[in-house]
């Protein structure tokens, strides 16, 4: 991945240290894109944990509605839940839902009781084309007897007291003309209605100014625990098994019928509804239709789970979530702890990629340098560069942490070219060497079965048939101790009598001090030997199930153009890929070519002192260990 902005840096703190990145969802709906700006590149396999791809993202996607509690986005966490509703018990395509739920899309996973295994959603109605109607409520009037004070008013009307809201607007006017309805602000509100004696006492919060007896009220009445609704029209289009929304309605709720009544609709519910007498406000009916790829047999009162198979997809660093997302909630891109390793630190380096965009940029072209070039030339000076560099300049030391098995081999590394060196780990954690047995013993490549002759044997191919190493059964089966002399007499090696001769049989706590001994053998940690053939390397028995250390060197080429390259050894790269471009070309004079050659080198030498990474302390400190005398 290139490095935007040229290389500056563009993570927040939370993208560097928690390796998160957080959306703010401003509006509502499915489809939504989130671009990634990580200096890491997404990497996407799938959105489901069931699945083996999924292992392959390196990143997971969660979702909060307040940005404290985040739950991963899984198809499990994406279903939703549907009440069956209609149903005739018979095998269709097309299933009604109570009530509208518009998180359940087109491509869900449908599963339920008489839904036959990889159903989906293909079609599902839009809550656009829903019926609205308004609520009817009627007004009841009264003309004002006498007003007691500015709270209170006696009615010439008797007014039950149950047909008035507590809390309802009260609108006012004169008699003539009857119909300026006035609504003051703020509004005059019903407090409490008694009637005693033919006689209906209405307490207001306050009276408005100019009230006067006379005075027309007109009063909204308080309807509740009821199940109708009355709209102010009839619509046929509103039929049985539609959900409901709108105030006071419940959950779930659904029209059980409609009669036109005085040119309303009258609408019986499947739940009580409480309405107060002053939300007279529109009204949605609806009935969710979901038409399926598989016939499904449902009863009603069913409850049917949806669910999104792939809630989220990425592509480019660009993702896209494939489930409903409401407005105000929170959405997060999380890297992977491994992922979030391979960022750290990742500032001191650039890209293989990088390299050759920025060269082809600064020194080909008209008027440059190099007037024209292939990319796939560069590309492959720049893979030789990093592959020479890698040996003795950047000191690119890659390490891996095994366990020696009962076999005593391990698989060599896949990007190894040579080790540096080969320890096994203490208790402390600490480091000991193991040296290589170069002198001791050495791996066959070829092992020809042989006649009493000493005559190789082919098989049917005419090929020699191969045996087994006897070298290497008697090296895995060799104490390393009867090598450096640690034996006791009374373990029968002849090496031991040899030894107790000479010492006596106190001799090994001396191991590694006797005169004349060779330093290869005077140790204790192991030996390892590389197997060419099989591509293994192989440990002393001593070495069983130790922990082992590999630190080896590569050559920066097998990862592709992802690589890392220390920015101290940028310029010295680029040297070279012009050095090397220039000895090839045809038409370069010979001067030229020898003086890119001496900035090659020269440049080289400065990267090498630059990741040499000497520091003056520990000059320092070197200094004054050898300004010690030796005292005897």
């Amino acid at each position: 991945m290139s490095r935007p902005n040229g290389g500056l840096i563009t993570e927040t703190n939370r993208q560097y240290y928690a390796g998160a990145q957080q959306f703010y969802i401003d509006s509502t709906g499915e489809g939504k894109t989130f671009t990634s700006t990580f200096d890491t590149e997404l990497v996407f396999g799938g959105s489901d944990p069931l699945t083996g791809n999924y292992n392959k993202n390196n990143f997971k996607i969660f979702t909060s509605p307040d940005a404290n509690v985040w739950t991963e986005l899984t198809p499990a966490l994406s279903s939703e839940k549907g009440t069956v509703v209609n149903a005739t018990g018979l095998a269709s395509t097309t299933v009604d839902l109570t009530a509208y739920n518009q998180d359940i899309q087109t491509g869900m996973v449908v599963t339920g009781v008489g839904v036959d295994a990889g159903t989906t959603v293909l079609s599902t109605i839009n809550p656009g084309a829903s019926i609205s109607g308004n609520a009817y409520v009627p007004f009841v009037t009264g003309n004002i007897a006498s007003i007691l004070d500015e709270y209170s008013v006696i009615m010439t009307t008797n007014i039950t007291s149950n047909i008035l809201a507590l809390g309802s607007n009260a609108v006012v006017d004169d008699p003539l003309p009857p119909d300026t309805w006035t609504t003051y602000d703020p509004p005059t509100r019903v407090t409490s209605v008694s009637t005693n004696a033919g006689v209906t006492t209405v307490n207001w919060n306050k009276l408005q100014n100019g009230t006067t007896i006379g005075m027309l009220i007109r009063f909204q009445p308080a309807i509740t625990g009821t199940t109708t609704l009355t709209l102010s029209a009839y619509n046929a289009n509103i039929v049985a098994g539609m959900g409901v929304s709108g105030p006071y309605i419940s959950s779930g709720t659904i029209v059980v019928s409609n009669t036109s009544t005085g040119g309303r609709s009258v609408i019986v519910l499947s739940k009580v509804m409480t309405q107060r007498a002053d939300s007279n406000g529109a009204y949605t009916f609806f009935k969710q239709e979901i038409t399926l790829n598989k016939n499904a047999t449902v009863v009603d009162a069913e409850i049917l789970t949806f669910s999104n198979a792939s809630p989220f997809t990425a592509i480019n660093n660009i993702v896209t979530v494939n489930v409903f997302l409401a407005a105000g909630t929170y959405l997060k891109i999380q890297l992977n702890e491994d992922t979030m390793h391979d960022n750290n630190g990742s500032y001191g380096y650039t890209t293989l990629h990088d390299i050759i965009d920025n060269f082809l940029i600064a020194y080909v072209g008209a008027g440059k340098l190099i007037p024209s070039v292939k990319k796939s030339d560069v590309v492959f000076h720049a893979k030789r560069g990093l592959q020479e560099f890698s040996y003795d300049t950047l000191q690119s030391i890659k390490s891996q942490e095994v366990s020696i098995p009962p076999n005593l081999s391990i698989i060599i590394p896949q990007d190894f070219v040579n080790y540096v060196r080969l320890s096994w780990i203490d208790e402390l954690g600490v480091q000991h060497t193991i040296f290589p047995a170069n002198t001791l013993t050495s791996n066959p490549y070829e092992m020809p079965v042989q006649d009493n002759k000493g005559v190789p044997t082919q098989d049917s191919i005419e090929e020699n048939i191969e045996g087994t190493s006897v070298i290497n059964e008697r090296w895995a089966g060799t104490d390393p101790a009867r090598i450096s002399g640690a034996l006791m007499s009374n373990q029968g090696s002849e090496v031991a009598d040899i030894y107790r001769t000479m010492w006596g049989d106190g001799y090994t706590t001396w191991l590694g001090q006797r005169y004349g001994m060779n330093p290869e053998l005077s140790q204790r940690n192991g030996w390892f030997t590389i197997d060419e053939r099989k591509g293994m390397f192989t440990f002393t028995n001593n070495l069983k199930n130790k922990i082992v250390l590999i630190e080896y060197i590569s050559d920066g080429n097998a990862y592709e153009m992802d690589t890392r390259i220390p920015k101290m050894a940028e310029e010295a790269l680029y040297s070279h890929i012009i050095h090397a471009i220039l000895s090839v070309s045809a038409n370069v004079q010979e001067y030229i070519v020898r003086r890119f050659k001496q900035e090659r080198s020269a440049k080289l030498r400065n990267a090498k002192i630059r990741l040499s990474n000497i520091k003056l302390d520990q000059i320092i400190q070197v200094m004054r260990g050898k300004s010690k005398w030796l005292k005897f």
